[in-house]
């Protein structure tokens, strides 16, 4: 059976991880390069980085509500793109000139999801392109180059499969043509969390219609599917290197979920971290484990973010070489660090953190650890980062 994956499991992730005792400690500060000393947090060992965070910025006094805000990354020109019930930016277009949005809708007890794919200009967010069908789950979008076309999962005529929506070309004058739908899988088992390759020409995907779930390859127009991992236990959350040349994904196959890496056939499959998954303590509480979670690559794919879990409450981001080598811890654990995002220039990263006062809010720190800034304090949840490259 499949694991459930993708946008709105992360946002219960996020939330449970908010929801944890804060720590007696003091706050958490960054650790030096490969884990030297503590630097105080600090705005001055960042100079301003290129592009816009894209976020969500939740209401405190009222539950699911709130704006899909944008800022720089010193907090100025902060601007409220969209505001209103169940909205979560789910993927901005890589060229900033879009947003795919997911709206929620769970009026009268039901649960409805829609894609909208919303252009996005210097005034702010403009009348959706294109909505899906509402379902029960639209999530996991992933754009191709130059925004020309969007992969996503949806239950739209089925429990769960994947499809293309190819967007209009603009700047031909006239009536520009419609979008069109293409359905790229067809399995009763499902397909879930599609990526899609830098150059367009592939689509990384999960599937569970060989049992459990595995990562499979397809071209962009659906076809030569091909499965890449076969284990007992599950594999999932692909993700593509810059270069194409490795993908990244999450397996639980040594009884802990951990990052591997293969090549785009299936492969050299290894372990990222080097370190053997320790033997599980039958006495210690559930929730311990020492879970590895959402992997980043870098814009030159020469290093990968991610998180460990450490103890049951705590999350330490860390990066490392793709190639092997020794990570940089870039916190600690003892508090919850999550959902990290590079700069455009790969020189810094965003992530969400409930450090400091429990509430869910945004920080950066440089590449090796040091200019721990916080980047939002506001009553609300910030949360949900996307980098906008212009």
């Amino acid at each position: 059976m499949h694991r459930v994956h993708g946008l709105l499991p992360l946002v219960l992730a996020v939330c449970t991880a908010a929801a944890c005792t804060p720590s007696a400690n003091p706050p958490a500060e960054a650790t030096g390069k490969n884990g030297g000393a503590p630097v105080k947090p600090t705005t001055a060992a960042l100079p301003e980085l290129p592009g816009r965070l894209v976020f969500l910025a939740e209401d405190a006094e009222q539950e699911r509500t709130g704006a899909i805000v944008s800022m720089k990354l010193d907090g100025s020109e902060r601007k409220e793109l969209l505001r209103g019930a169940g909205l979560y930016p789910a993927a901005v277009e890589p060229n900033g000139a879009a947003l795919a949005v997911i709206a929620v809708d769970e009026q009268g007890g039901g649960h409805a999801e829609v894609l909208k794919i919303v252009p996005w200009t210097a005034s702010g967010l403009g009348k959706p392109l294109w909505e899906s069908p509402p379902s029960s789950h639209v999530r996991n979008p992933s754009w191709g180059p130059h925004g020309r076309f969007v992969v996503f999962e949806a239950a739209l005529d089925s429990f769960r499969d994947l499809y293309r929506l190819d967007l209009p070309e603009p700047g031909h004058g006239g009536t520009p043509a419609p979008a069109k739908l293409l359905r790229l899988t067809d399995n009763a088992e499902g397909n879930f969390e599609p990526a899609v390759s830098a150059d367009g020409q592939h689509i990384a995907f999960v599937s569970s219609r060989d049992g459990n779930a595995e990562v499979y390859r397809m071209k962009s127009d659906g076809s030569e599917q091909t499965r890449l991992t076969s284990f007992q236990l599950d594999d999932w959350g692909p993700l593509w290197a810059p270069d194409g040349k490795t993908i990244a994904f999450l397996s639980n196959r040594e009884q802990l979920d951990r990052i591997y890496l293969m090549a785009p056939d299936g492969s050299e499959q290894r372990r990222f971290t080097a370190d053997q998954a320790p033997a599980r303590d039958p006495d210690a509480p559930l929730g311990d484990e020492p879970h590895e979670t959402d992997p980043a690559f870098g814009p030159d794919g020469t290093h990968l973010a991610y998180c460990v879990r450490v103890g049951s409450q705590g999350i330490s981001l860390r990066i490392a070489p793709v190639a092997g080598g020794v990570p940089v811890q870039l916190s600690d654990g003892r508090f919850a660090d999550r959902n990290p995002v590079w700069s455009p220039d790969g020189a810094a990263l965003v992530f969400v953190s409930n450090r400091e006062d429990a509430e869910l809010d945004l920080f950066r720190v440089a590449r090796d650890g040091t200019g721990l800034a916080r980047l939002t304090d506001r009553p609300g949840a910030d949360w949900l980062p996307r980098w906008s490259s212009p």
